[in-house]
């Protein structure tokens, strides 16, 4: 077997990766058995990490040392993210440069560092499955990521330990999966919504060209905020209820945080669920519960104003494309979010077509990821993907004007040119400012980043002549070079954001997260096999509860109590051996009191 490149759609809840094999794409399993990875990084208390599964198992007991929804800081600045950072159970704090840092137990790691982990678990678990390193990939984002976001996952997966050899757009990996092996022309619309972002994508597919026509999309807005509806919610009964608030303790709002997935989940196929939180908090009176009933219509009416969001994207999407929806051959439901049932009607009677759910919307942005790896390897048939900026492309010009180079939604790769000069007399240096937005004012859209092009030449005002020449390749990332028309000096450079990393700071990182050995400690791995010990525990006890008597069931409460009570101190792992064993007991002789019945 030659070197394989992997396919990952690194999610905002969730993460999957996938490769080709006898050029059909395939879901790889992770270590926990599982084909997808919860995106969740956790932490000991001596500091070693561990991601996925164990990490969302700890999340109610150590909700500051559990990291979740990374993707939403990626690339961003710290004054860009208040409403997620007043939202998450960990600390997140500002950089030197204004970026985001994730403080853990008086360390402090980059949202890239962060994602780098989530990353290597992802990459350690494809090479136990295909049992040979690893060490290519094809990673998606959002599509409506900015020129940052793309720089700083590209960076979290050189940390890892990956060459990223293409970062492609969700919308257009999952149009891939849903077109592989097609022969009929079709016009698509790609809807995602996900944990943590919304696009909109509409493409033309022709045997083998994909055309991505518009794409619109919201990089705050997704099923987070949605299960932040229903937290408010919770909140909103039990102080009703007890005259009290929750005083902001971590814990409790992890454990709402948890029950209002468990509901939106549940309403996607129930009318109501009950949400039952015993002993969330305890004052001078004793222990408060919380006992609420939710429906689906009140869910309903929660969320309405976040999914008309999504649907006012992609009116705008069809208006960017010229596009009539009587046009459309088909609608792709894409992300979590995307299976609530007021979301499909709302999808349905904007596009008036049936919705095509045929893949699961968790797997198949990984699916057209390895369709996109296979290509690049050649095993998989050739598609060309035409895909476009998701934003308008321009420099800072007298003013504070913003002067478009490249439109919206124009085909990539793409370049385009612009002459500049000077704006006062004997000026030596001409500053480029680089920005993307829509907005006619620079200071309204995002700063990708500066350079200044020297030694011009003295002279009037407005007599050097500069050709700016932007460039945006196959990944959506911009390279810009300056050159003076009249001495022929240029300065070429790569736009670095102002969130990005150096080369030097990048391979320290890697170097350290190698060290750190990711996989999940000795600690976490005993800690869920008394996890699962519990539950094996507690199901046969339910499961044959007619057949004990009471005295045969005190000593395997309180094994099942002692059992309980490890986990909260699971640092200790020479206890919670001695805990699996005496559960393990309790389960042999009550198995064997009902045998010789």
């Amino acid at each position: 077997m030659g070197s394989i490149i992997i396919g990952i759609d690194l999610g905002t809840t969730n993460s999957v990766c996938s490769y080709i094999d006898r050029n059909e794409p395939r879901i790889m399993i992770n270590e926990e058995g599982g084909r997808v990875t919860p995106s969740i990084v956790g932490f000991g208390e001596d500091g070693t990490s561990f991601v996925g599964d164990v990490a969302k198992r700890q999340m109610v007991l150590n909700p500051d040392l559990t990291i979740y929804g990374i993707k939403r800081f990626v690339g961003k600045k710290f004054r860009d993210c208040r409403n997620e950072v007043e939202a998450v159970t960990y600390k997140v704090v500002e950089g030197d440069n204004g970026e985001c840092f994730v403080s853990v137990l008086d360390r402090e790691y980059s949202a890239q560092e962060i994602s780098a982990m989530i990353l290597q678990k992802v990459k350690n678990s494809a090479e136990d499955f295909l049992g040979q390193p690893v060490t290519e990939a094809v990673i998606t984002v959002p599509a409506y990521f900015t020129d940052s976001q793309r720089q700083a996952t590209r960076d979290a997966g050189t940390i890892a330990g990956l060459d990223v050899l293409r970062i492609i757009n969700e919308p257009t990996a999952a149009a891939l999966a849903y077109v592989h092996d097609r022969q009929s022309a079709s016009l698509i619309a790609v809807y995602d919504f996900g944990g943590g972002t919304f696009d909109i994508s509409l493409l033309k597919v022709d045997q083998d060209i994909a055309e991505v026509r518009a794409t619109r999309g919201n990089n705050t807005l997704g099923g987070t905020d949605i299960d932040r509806k229903i937290v408010a919610w919770l909140e909103e009964k039990f102080e009703e209820e007890h005259g009290t608030d929750f005083g902001g303790d971590r814990v409790v709002i992890q454990r709402l945080r948890d029950a209002a997935e468990r509901a939106k989940i549940e309403l996607s196929s129930a009318s109501t669920t009950e949400i039952h939180l015993p002993f969330l908090v305890a004052d001078h009176n004793g222990p408060k519960h919380l006992q609420a009933s939710l429906t689906r219509s009140e869910l309903e009416s929660m969320i309405q104003p976040l999914v008309q969001e999504t649907i006012e994207e992609c009116k705008q999407a069809l208006k960017d494309a010229d596009i009539r929806v009587e046009e459309l051959d088909e609608v792709i439901l894409v992300g979590g979010s995307s299976r609530i049932p007021m979301v499909q009607a709302e999808v349905k009677k904007l596009f008036k077509k049936p919705l095509n759910k045929s893949f699961n919307p968790d797997e198949v942005v990984g699916i057209g990821a390895a369709l996109q790896a296979g290509i690049l390897e050649g095993d998989v048939n050739s598609v060309t993907l035409l895909d476009v900026t998701n934003f308008s492309l321009g420099i800072e010009v007298q003013g504070g004007k913003f002067a478009t180079l490249i439109p919206k939604n124009s085909p990539i790769p793409t370049q385009a040119t612009r002459l500049v000069s000077t704006v006062v007399d004997n000026q030596r240096t001409v500053k480029i400012h680089v920005l993307q937005g829509e907005n006619k004012l620079s200071r309204a859209n995002v700063s990708l980043g500066q350079f200044e092009l020297g030694n011009v030449q003295p002279a009037q005002r407005g007599e050097p002549r500069i050709e700016v020449r932007f460039g945006i390749d196959a990944n959506g990332m911009v390279n810009v070079s300056a050159k003076d028309l009249r001495t022929g000096l240029s300065e070429q450079v790569t736009i670095k954001a102002p969130t990005s990393i150096s080369e030097a700071d990048l391979q320290a990182m890697k170097q350290g997260l190698n060290r750190s050995a990711i996989k999940a400690p000795d600690q976490a791995s005993v800690a869920d096999e008394l996890e699962r010990k519990l539950a094996q525990v507690e199901g046969f006890i339910r499961s044959n509860r007619p057949l004990l008597h009471r005295d045969d069931m005190h000593n395997a409460d309180k094994a099942l109590k002692r059992g309980r009570m490890a986990l909260l101190k699971s640092d200790d792992v020479a206890n919670l051996r001695e805990v699996i064993t005496l559960l393990s007991e309790e389960h042999d002789r009550l198995n064997t009191l009902i045998s010789s019945q």
